[in-house]
């Protein structure tokens, strides 16, 4: 009898075990949903508490950091919040929520195991969660990432289509996502050089023809209509003059760059590009701005590209198995590393630049 009902606890165990991927997704939607009830909480005990990025953002109609796509989206958002930031509070909710959901349609259009697991793991990947989501102090949703995640991962949805229908709309999405945040301008460059390289004049001809159309409309043309559209192509540098000259602050990227195009550019595949353009335009704002969380799309190249690093068996009596340390451990591991980093580049840069004014 006893032998029997430890069996069963055996099985019950390894069923939960197996479907680790769906609880980990469950989770990761229900802390979501749950932040969202703290933070209407929280302030309405409080009516003096900040809401953040959120209150920036619902009451500045115009901002020199942000392109001209981003602003007319927020304009459009605080319409339909009918002059309740809590309101627009939620409409930040359902956009984080909007683009984390769209994630699994990115995985599953990748050659990766376990998807579920892996969604599951990004759901409640600490770095991506704290920077996206998760405040105590204000209200944590940074709405206009959101919108960049939005246009970046319609982007990859389509990225490994090979019919012209989806190659254009990479491109376009692509685009979309330099026009609305300028995270990925760098891919231009390097997708040219890319294309030179393999001689690949199809590919060459349908990237410039939708990035430069997209381009012109929501960066270029923008320019002529309002001196501020001017200003989100200098409000890095203006920023980073207060801590680091602009030649000193190069060196990092250029090397950067160099060491890409010399050793890696021929072999990355388009998607590894893209990353490394997000790190590069993260690196010139981190020496303007130092945030660690201008690099947290690192964690999609982690996801998205799978390797088995090693395996072991484990026996723990009614747990036992064979583990598999892949990619994805790895990015979760490394983003708990991120968070420590983050919160120590705020205590060591940040608390000493505010308190000396």
């Amino acid at each position: 009898m006893e032998s029997t009902t430890e069996s069963e606890d055996k099985s019950f165990l390894r069923k939960i075990i197996l479907k680790k991927g769906i609880i980990f997704v469950s989770i990761g939607i229900l802390i979501r949903i749950l932040m969202l009830f703290y933070y209407y909480y929280t302030h309405s005990i409080d009516l003096g508490k900040s809401w953040g990025d959120v209150g920036y953002n619902y009451n500045n109609y115009t901002s020199s950091i942000y392109p001209a796509l981003t602003i007319m989206l927020l304009s459009f958002l605080r319409f339909i919040s009918f002059g309740f930031i809590e309101v627009f509070a939620f409409w930040a909710f359902l956009l984080d929520l909007l683009t984390v959901l769209m994630f699994y349609f990115v995985i599953k259009n990748f050659d990766i195991p376990y998807k579920k697991f892996a969604f599951g793991l990004f759901l409640i990947n600490p770095f991506f969660f704290l920077n996206n989501s998760f405040s105590l102090q204000n209200c944590g949703y940074h709405i206009t990432d959101a919108i960049f995640f939005f246009f970046l991962f319609m982007a990859l949805i389509f990225y490994p289509k090979k019919d012209n229908r989806g190659r254009i709309l990479f491109y376009v999405f692509l685009s979309l996502s330099m026009a609305a945040k300028i995270y990925t301008i760098p891919v231009v460059g390097f997708f040219f050089l890319k294309f030179i390289l393999e001689k690949d004049w199809k590919e060459m001809k349908m990237f410039l023809i939708t990035t430069i159309s997209v381009l012109f409309l929501f960066l270029i043309v923008p320019i002529f209509f309002g001196e501020d559209f001017i200003s989100t192509f200098l409000f890095w540098n203006t920023r980073g003059e207060t801590f680091i000259p602009f030649y000193i602050r190069l060196i990092p990227v250029s090397i950067l760059i160099v060491i890409f195009l010399i050793f890696r550019l021929k072999k990355a595949d388009l998607f590894e590009i893209i990353i490394f353009s997000i790190v590069v335009t993260a690196s010139i704002m981190f020496f303007s701005n130092p945030f660690v969380r201008y690099f947290q799309p690192l964690i999609f190249y982690g996801i998205l590209k799978h390797k088995e690093f090693f395996s072991f068996k484990l026996n723990l009596g009614i747990i036992k198995g064979k583990i598999t340390v892949d990619n994805h451990i790895v990015t979760f591991i490394l983003s708990i590393f991120a968070v420590a980093l983050a919160y120590g580049v705020i205590i060591l840069i940040f608390d000493p630049f505010y308190s000396s004014f």
